[in-house]
C-alpha cells in the first residue's frame, strides 16, 4: 500500500510537472517580446553549433547578419527592399533564393 501511494504521489507530481511546461508552452508563444513594426527576421539557417547566418530587414531595407555565440557581423546590405524579396507569390523567399541574390550582388561588386 505504502508503495502504491508513493508511486501516486510521483506520477502526480510528473503530470503537473508536463502540464506546466504544456501551459508555459502554449502561453509563450502569444506573446512575443521581441515584436517590432520596424524590424523583421525574414529567413536564418544554422551553419553549425552556435553558428547562423540572418536575413533581416529593418525599416524595409535588407541585411544580412553573421551571428555566433560572441559576435554578430553586418556581411552586407541588399539592394532590394523587404516588399521586392516578398513580392514574389506573395510570400517570402527561400534561403537559397536569397543567398543566391547575395552572391550575385557581391560578384557584382568585384
Amino acid at each position: 500500500m505504502e508503495y502504491f501511494q508513493m508511486i501516486m504521489a510521483l506520477v502526480g507530481v510528473l503530470a503537473l510537472i508536463f502540464l506546466i511546461f504544456w501551459l508555459m508552452k502554449k502561453f509563450n508563444s502569444k506573446v512575443a517580446l521581441y515584436d517590432s513594426k520596424n524590424m523583421r527576421v525574414l529567413e536564418r539557417i544554422n551553419l553549425g553549433p552556435d553558428k547562423m547566418l540572418i536575413l533581416v530587414s529593418i525599416c524595409g531595407k535588407c541585411m544580412v547578419l553573421g551571428v555566433t555565440s560572441g559576435h554578430t557581423e553586418k556581411i552586407c546590405d541588399l539592394e532590394q527592399t523587404e516588399e521586392e524579396l516578398t513580392a514574389k507569390n506573395g510570400e517570402n523567399p527561400t534561403f537559397s533564393e536569397s543567398f543566391k541574390t547575395i552572391l550575385g550582388n557581391m560578384m557584382k561588386k568585384k
